[in-house]
């Protein structure tokens, strides 16, 4: 799967169905307004740091992990959540 066909049919359907299962079950990092996007990582903009998942040199976590539903356990007490959304 590459970044180009992310948010096209039929991957973002099924991208989007993984988030809704693991939300039942979890806080996710993709709703929270503070998790911004660089790059392919997403990091937090109050500067939280996601423990690495993986063999990943930078503080983010990759792209991809997130859009799968995938959350830091950083964000499960962050006292700086700010999300919660339905898709």
């Amino acid at each position: 799967m590459t970044d180009n066909n992310l948010f096209e049919e039929p991957t973002a359907t099924e991208l989007t169905q993984r988030r809704i299962n693991a939300r039942q079950k979890r806080r996710l990092t993709y709703d929270c307004m503070n998790a911004i996007v660089q790059g392919n990582s997403v990091i937090c903009k109050k500067r939280h740091e996601f423990k690495s998942i993986g063999n990943r040199k930078d503080k983010g976590l990759a792209l991809l992990t997130i859009l799968r539903g995938v959350s830091s356990s950083a964000c499960q007490e962050c006292p700086d959540y700010d999300g919660e959304e339905d898709e």
